[in-house]
């Protein structure tokens, strides 16, 4: 077997983002696939891995791609997710929040990086009670061509760190540099809580999956209404896992749902 290991650039990393990207490339070479790396060496720069030779997966490299902007600090245990065009499905940025510092600062900034000119802005999403808390390993997803989810991680506490299970939308504006946080569902950990929730945890995946071919009709929504009836588009987003720190790893799957006007 003459294949060989593609390794990153600058030695193993942890606590790292990696997000798919479709780069529409100007010079009429069509769509570059990427995978666009991001970890606490990434000052001015990302790690892109993509293929040499069009889309021969034999002929993967990464390239160091540098970038300018309201870089970033150095930071691990971040999350990220890219906005998408809605007229092709290219991507336009990569949206990264949070995560902690190496002396463990934790941060609730979000930085958008346009992919067309690899340039870093830092987002300008006020203060206050209307902002997630500063957390480490949260999860964050797509929902539309200017929005992402954000779903839990875990934040400094009186006695340690403590699992969130909070779900927040932020609303880009990137040609103003400014994002809006809308909380959906608040955190709480009350066993007694009429709400169906997750337990808090962090290092989780959330994935968005087409609900329709994946999951039997019958679940679809349990004593809600329909999109149909209602004139509200769904997108639905299956989360795995995850821990609540030091105290508990969990194994079991929720469904969320969120609806918007179409």
């Amino acid at each position: 077997d003459d294949d060989e290991a593609i390794t990153v650039p600058g030695g193993p990393t942890s606590r790292h983002v990696a997000v798919p990207l479709s780069i529409n490339i100007s010079d009429e070479k069509g769509i570059r696939n990427a995978i666009c790396l991001h970890n606490h060496r990434c000052e001015d720069h990302v790690q892109l891995l993509s293929a040499t030779d069009g889309d021969n997966k034999n002929n993967m490299q990464w390239e160091q791609q540098p970038t300018a902007g309201d870089v970033p600090s150095s930071r691990g245990l971040h999350c990220a997710a890219p906005l998408k065009k809605a007229r092709d499905g290219t991507s336009k940025a990569m949206v990264i929040f949070g995560g902690a510092a190496k002396d463990g600062l934790m941060s609730n900034e979000a930085f958008v990086l346009d992919v067309n000119t690899w340039r870093w802005t830092k987002l300008d999403c006020g203060d206050g009670d209307d902002v997630p808390s500063p957390r480490a390993g949260a999860c964050l997803c797509s929902l539309d061509e200017n929005s992402v989810v954000l779903f839990g991680g875990a934040t400094p506490g009186d006695g340690g760190l403590l699992g969130l299970n909070d779900v927040w939308v932020l609303h880009i504006d990137m040609e103003n540099g400014k994002g809006k946080w809308e909380c959906l569902v608040s955190n709480e950990n009350d066993k007694d809580d009429v709400v169906c929730r997750p337990p808090g945890r962090n290092a989780a995946t959330l994935s968005e999956i087409d609900a329709e071919k994946i999951l039997p009709k019958g679940i679809i929504w349990k004593g809600a209404p329909s999109a149909e009836n209602t004139g509200e588009e769904c997108a639905y987003f299956l989360l795995q896992g995850g821990w609540y720190p030091f105290r508990r790893t969990y194994n079991d799957v929720f469904l969320l749902r969120i609806m918007s006007s179409s």
